[in-house]
């Protein structure tokens, strides 16, 4: 019976000990973390000395005044105005744009061209042939306010 008795105060000791290990365990993980986190706020700029600190922050506000969202809106609309999957004609139109921007903006460019499989249905048909028979259209309306959804000649066939 004191054996016994031994036994479970024992296991009863050992799990009490794990699970004060893993309380203390997670207490230190979470004061370093916090602490971490402290010293790594406490550098404006982790990785630059304190004249490079200035400078960075002068380059980065310089970049700030160049972006312009009305350029960026324009952008948007200009390469979503037609469906443009890999390969069609519009991609190719996309493709140009972008790089001209970049050259626009001092960067040596240089677009490659790579043959890929991709795969394209040709037809695609859904058909319910019991108890009674149907065919979906598989097309849905335009909605209105949205011009791109009335663009299906161009548009890869929805799955």
């Amino acid at each position: 019976m004191t054996c016994a008795r031994f036994l479970k105060v024992d296991s009863l000791y050992k799990t009490i000990n794990m699970k004060l290990i893993r309380s203390a365990s997670f207490l230190v993980f979470t004061c370093f973390l916090t602490n971490y986190s402290v010293m790594a706020q406490s550098s404006p700029l982790m990785g630059f000395s304190e004249e490079g600190v200035v400078n960075q922050l002068s380059i980065e506000a310089d970049f700030d005044q160049l972006l312009n969202a009305e350029n960026l809106d324009e952008w948007m609309k200009y390469m979503s105005a037609r469906p443009h999957h890999v390969g069609s004609e519009y991609d190719k139109i996309v493709v140009d744009f972008i790089a001209a921007k970049f050259q626009q903006w001092g960067y040596e460019v240089n677009v490659e061209k790579f043959n890929v499989l991709f795969p394209t249905p040709k037809v695609r048909l859904l058909e319910m042939i019991e108890p009674t028979s149907f065919i979906a259209s598989l097309t849905e309306p335009p909605l209105t306010g949205d011009a791109s959804s009335s663009q299906t000649d161009e548009a890869l066939p929805g799955l």
